[in-house]
């Protein structure tokens, strides 16, 4: 028998062994004498709280933290849920998931668990058995008591959660793999993953997938503040902002800037900002005592590539170009169109590419400077420079084709013929012209870019070739600022390689551009020097075109001089047998005469150009003849003629997408409509014209607003 108690019990029977509703350890004591030390991990009740709390100045993402509470939250019957969060490294995942966690915490009464991957990663690769093991442990498992295989461990894992809902958080996930173990069995849990790779084959399992975007300039300017205190953001405003650009919306980024400037009270803004202008030391500047931050963030996701994926990702890195698509990515990597497609897909996965709305990637700007800095570190000088020679020759070649399919048998300097022997051209059938223009303003962005890579490495015989080219677009699609920048270049480059020739030819199509922008300093001074160096090449044909640009000139600053600059266009054409020359500059000439108010002569001469240029099968110079003789007829009173041209020219340019022009037509045949009382007619034309010049930048859709209020009310 056990020492009896006061009540007359023995000792021995009052202890009892029966332990309820504990998921945690349990510690039993009989008589204590003297002090006691309890080592382990309890929360007070018992239960694991293991995700961190989210990083000190926490800004925005109440989108996203938003859309977790609808998907996630649900009652303690609902069904276990597992939610993926994807997105670019050093985007804000981890600190989304513990914000959420934080605030959610109330809806989970089995606990928190977390498992940082990232830390536990080795390079033999990720032990999701001890995450499994450490999971278990937190739940109360003793050590002896886990089992040694994966399964089994999956298997206690589950029983050990059937009871009550849990939520499991997975930090920095790199495989699908990494996640079934940790599902719960309780109904009302939550599995929320966050992961570089978008994990698709989770979605088979039902998990939800979510993308998390960059902060906005407005939350990148709160998220410094919160971090450097406001008063020293709102001393430098302007370069803060400036700062912020640059960081490119990623939390990390922004967190090492904000580190810098607390850590050096004298470092002004403005100074940190003028570091991360060059993008050549960027990556570096993103720097705490030595330690390349935000290259390591980009660092782990690269290294977790395949060999071809990680190969294209450094070609990609120095490309010239800021929107990507399979060609380009074959084109780069000198391989069939299907495998660079899937290496393409293996970038996008990885979240190092954003898939763009269309057809397109691109990467973060950031980490388009870490794919270079990897070129630069790993490929070997020839590789990168056969790659940018691909690159080279893949635009002269398509751009070319594109500049055929659109203007046909135009006046250019450089001889197509060689570059194209061979070539396929995509750009053939009845819808090949529309389809080149497509081509061309989808690309404008990265025929810049291209243009001013082949300029800066001396190419320049190819890069007047290009910039001549790619006035297919311009002359269609009217991106003023774009065409001034190529054929500036262009015409350099022209002048560096001693051609008169396509200098002049630049030159004088360039000043269109500047006319329009009301720079007609800039516009004359092209001039000037396009007909000094085109009676210099010799070509009358040349020359001929140079007088006709000048007479486009003087229509706007002197309209009594345009008609001598297109008759001299029209002799020179003549004398030189071009006959699409010719039809051109008495075009030119009726609009001119038209201008000036002498309807009867105007009208003789635009039909006259008409035929002519009927005759040489130029529709889309025969389309913009409609709208001159549209214009025409109104003028000289007669509507209906005039409506029936400018339909004509409507359905000539929607049907070739030359929108410029359908534009123009469309506002002639709004006024005539407008003048015959049928406002619903006009109000439909403008409203269309006004889609197509916000879809170019215009600058004058002020009026045209205007316009159609006024036909509202």
């Amino acid at each position: 028998m056990g020492e009896a108690n006061p009540d007359g019990r023995s000792m021995q029977s009052s202890v009892q062994n029966t332990v309820h509703n504990s998921s945690g350890p349990a510690l039993q004591i009989g008589t204590i004498a003297g002090d006691v030390v309890v080592h382990g991990r309890f929360t007070p009740d018992g239960l694991p709280q293991q995700v961190p709390p989210a990083p000190r100045g926490f800004v925005d993402r109440e989108s996203m933290l938003s859309c977790l509470d609808s998907t996630l939250l649900g009652s303690s019957a609902t069904p276990r849920q597992i939610a993926v969060i994807s997105g670019l490294a050093g985007v804000g995942k981890s600190a989304v998931v513990r914000q959420w966690a934080n605030r959610a915490a109330d809806h989970f009464p089995g606990g928190q668990l977390y498992v940082d991957y990232a830390a536990i990663r080795t390079v033999s690769g990720t032990p999701v058995n001890d995450a499994l093991a450490e999971c278990l442990s937190a739940l109360g498992v003793q050590q002896e008591h886990i089992p040694a295989t994966l399964s089994a461990r999956a298997n206690l894992f589950r029983t050990r959660t059937a009871g009550t809902p849990i939520l499991v958080v997975l930090d920095d996930v790199t495989e699908p793999a990494q996640v079934p173990p940790f599902v719960p069995n309780s109904n009302g849990s939550v599995v929320l993953v966050t992961s570089t790779d978008r994990l698709a084959e989770l979605a088979l399992d039902g998990a939800h997938l979510f993308t998390l975007e960059p902060l906005d300039d407005a939350s990148g300017l709160s998220l410094l503040r919160e971090l450097c205190g406001p008063a020293r953001v709102l001393a430098e405003a302007q370069t803060a902002a400036k700062l912020v650009a640059l960081c490119a919306g990623l939390p990390v980024a922004l967190r090492v800037v904000a580190a810098r400037l607390m850590s050096r009270p004298q470092l002004s803004i403005a100074r940190l900002a003028d570091e991360l202008v060059d993008e050549r030391t960027r990556l570096a500047a993103f720097s705490l005592r030595g330690e390349p931050l935000v290259s390591a963030v980009f660092d782990n996701a690269y290294r977790n590539l395949p060999p071809g994926a990680a190969e294209l990702y450094r070609r990609l890195g120095m490309a010239p170009v800021r929107t990507i698509h399979a060609e380009i990515a074959a084109v780069v990597l000198d391989r069939p169109r299907p495998e660079a497609a899937r290496l393409l897909e293996s970038l996008v996965d990885a979240s190092l590419v954003e898939e763009l709305p269309g057809n397109g990637f691109a990467f973060h700007d950031l980490v388009r400077l870490h794919a270079r800095h990897r070129a630069e570190v790993e490929d070997p000088a020839a590789e990168q420079e056969s790659a940018l020679e691909r690159i080279r020759d893949h635009y002269l070649r398509k751009t070319a084709l594109a500049d055929r399919a659109v203007m046909g048998r135009r006046m250019r300097i450089a001889d197509p013929a060689p570059l194209l022997a061979g070539q396929p051209d995509p750009f053939t059938g009845e819808h090949g012209r529309a389809a080149a223009l497509d081509w061309l303003s989808e690309e404008r962005g990265n025929l810049l870019e291209v243009l001013t890579a082949m300029a800066g490495r001396g190419w320049d015989d190819a890069v007047w070739r290009l910039s001549e080219a790619m006035l297919a677009l311009y002359l269609n699609r009217r991106f003023l600022d774009d065409w001034i920048e190529a054929a500036e270049v262009g015409a350099d480059s022209a002048a560096r390689v001693g051609n008169a020739a396509a200098e002049a030819r630049l030159r004088s199509v360039v000043s269109r551009a500047y006319t329009e922008l009301g720079e007609l300093d800039r516009a004359r001074e092209n001039l000037d020097r396009a007909l000094v160096l085109a009676e210099q090449s010799g070509d009358p044909v040349l020359i001929a075109s140079v007088w006709e640009f000048i007479g486009r000139f003087r229509d706007r600053v002197d309209p009594g001089g345009s008609r001598e600059a297109y008759q001299q266009a029209i002799e020179r054409n003549i004398e030189a047998g071009e006959e699409r020359g010719v039809a051109l500059a008495t075009y030119f000439l009726g609009c001119a005469i038209s201008s000036h108010g002498d309807q009867r002569e105007a009208l003789e001469i635009l039909q006259r150009a008409q035929r002519l240029l009927l005759a040489v099968n130029d529709e889309r110079m025969a389309g913009r003849g409609s709208i001159s003789l549209g214009v025409a007829h109104f003028r000289h009173g007669d509507a209906e003629a005039a409506r029936r041209e400018l339909e004509r020219a409507v359905r000539v340019f929607t049907k070739s997408k030359a929108s410029y022009y359908e534009a123009e037509a469309r506002e002639a045949l709004a006024t005539v409509a407008e003048h015959e009382g049928d406002l619903d007619s006009a109000r439909e034309n403008l409203v269309r014209v006004l889609d197509i010049r916000r879809a170019s930048g215009a600058p004058d859709v002020e009026g045209l607003v205007a316009h159609l209020q006024r036909l509202d009310a």
